[in-house]
């Protein structure tokens, strides 16, 4: 698979960058999420990285460390690099004995925080990371952890259904056509993960919905995937309100169905 020249030039010019201000600091490059899994797709698409140390970086580690993101930001607006900084030690735990650390989100770094410390992180890793610099990751004892991928995802499931949604109509999160790419695909995606045990991409997520939810579906799933491979086609919906009411339809109903997958019809999840 060829890596997209947008990704390979981001990490070309921060790894220029943070070995000038933290020389020999970042061992091993690694890329996850869309790069990994052949689905980049500008603009909607960041850049996704797991940066490997011997250790954790210190005070003045942290500062350099602020220091090249920022430069990098400056230089590269789009797409950002997003992800997180683990020691080898950390890759072999894995995410739930990970504590908080370095890490960018929408091209922004912080200090400490659990962006991408998640069992998704770490099964894209051992199954399609793109290794930018050092060895392979299958040859670093990564750590492994169906069941946690499961609870992830199905936690996850809540948490969409939850975040921003009314109670009777779509926020302005579904009246936008990012947020409607972002929770459709996104659900179908959940819902691959807890069908199959599998990390799908999006626009594979995608065409998993279309074969999976009834035909009264799938213009909102064919929207989603109109907004993230064709952006310059035709929308499917006459205004955006009506588009993110179906938006918000199908990630209740997406989310119904995906905890029946894991405790039944008329059970109930994980304490």
């Amino acid at each position: 698979m060829t890596t997209h020249p947008l990704a390979l030039g981001v990490t070309g010019a921060y790894l220029a960058m943070v070995d000038t201000v933290v020389p020999d600091f970042v061992e091993a490059l690694y890329l996850v999420g869309s790069v990994a899994m052949g689905d980049f797709r500008p603009p909607l698409s960041d850049v996704n990285f797991v940066a490997m140390s011997q250790a954790r970086p210190g005070r003045g580690e942290v500062a350099a460390l602020a220091e090249a993101h920022a430069g990098l930001a400056r230089g590269w607006p789009a797409p950002a690099l997003d992800g997180v900084y683990l020691t080898w030690d950390d890759l072999r735990a894995g995410p739930l004995a990970v504590p908080n650390g370095p890490c960018v989100r929408q091209g922004r770094f912080f200090a400490s925080g659990c962006h991408d410390r998640h069992p998704l992180t770490w099964s894209v890793l051992r199954a399609s990371a793109v290794t930018i610099r050092g060895p392979l990751c299958a040859g670093t004892g990564l750590w492994r952890g169906t069941t946690h991928l499961e609870r992830w995802a199905l936690a996850s499931v809540d948490e969409r259904r939850r975040a921003g949604l009314g109670p009777d109509t779509a926020d302005a999160t579904l009246l936008a056509a990012n947020g409607v790419e972002r929770f459709v695909l996104g659900m179908c995606r959940l819902h691959y993960v807890l069908a199959t045990g599998v990390v799908p991409s999006k626009s594979d997520a995608g065409l998993y919905g279309l074969i999976t939810f009834q035909p009264e579906w799938h213009r909102i799933i064919d929207e989603a995937l109109r907004i993230r491979r064709e952006p310059g086609a035709e929308c499917l919906y006459a205004t955006p309100g009506e588009r993110g009411r179906d938006a918000l339809a199908f990630v209740r109903l997406v989310a119904d169905d995906a905890r029946t997958l894991v405790v039944g019809p008329g059970g109930s999840g994980p304490g």
